[in-house]
């Protein structure tokens, strides 16, 4: 992996972050918002594999444990799981139709949120599994699969580009 890829990744996931984090954040429509940081770590990893799939998932993670967690790693270690489970399934599946990365994202965001739930509610002693369901992982999984149409095209676009661009600066040094 060259350092232009490196570097592709983490503009990508900066720029999620900030729009997850502020422009969807400001926006009073819904009272959840989509993980754009999933959507881009299971869509690379998809896309490019188990690899590039744990590495977006730990920058992801990292930079979501830096700002909102309580425990640095925590969200390093559930994205990298995310990112290594969808580069496992990239490897088996077609990548060109919609079909199979609005499931993934499904599952993704499901086993994320049931992460989260476990980890951060079940704990403590928080039983009710059923209003979670409800009002947190149900409208963050529509909102997410909404958004994955129209993000997961134009993420695959930029790798097929970048990609072309890798190609090209390859041949120079031939």
């Amino acid at each position: 992996m060259t350092w232009k890829r490196i570097l592709f990744y983490v503009v990508t996931i900066v720029a999620s972050f900030m729009v997850q984090n502020n422009l969807f954040a400001a926006s009073n429509l819904i009272d959840t918002v989509p993980n754009l940081l999933l959507i881009v770590t299971f869509t690379f990893g998809f896309l490019r594999g188990k690899t590039d799939g744990m590495l977006i998932g730990f920058l992801s993670g990292l930079l979501l444990d830096s700002f909102f967690g309580e425990t640095l790693g925590f969200y390093a270690l559930v994205y990298m799981v995310i990112g290594y489970g969808n580069g496992l399934l990239g490897q088996v599946f077609y990548t060109e139709f919609i079909n199979m990365p609005v499931v993934l994202c499904i599952l993704s965001d499901f086993l994320f949120n049931l992460i989260i739930y476990f980890f951060d509610f079940l704990m403590r002693g928080k039983l009710d599994i059923l209003s979670y369901m409800r009002q947190v992982v149900l409208p963050e999984i529509v909102y997410t699969v909404l958004l994955t149409l129209v993000l997961y095209k134009f993420l695959r676009f930029l790798n097929t580009k970048f990609a072309q661009f890798e190609k090209r600066s390859a041949k120079k040094f031939v």
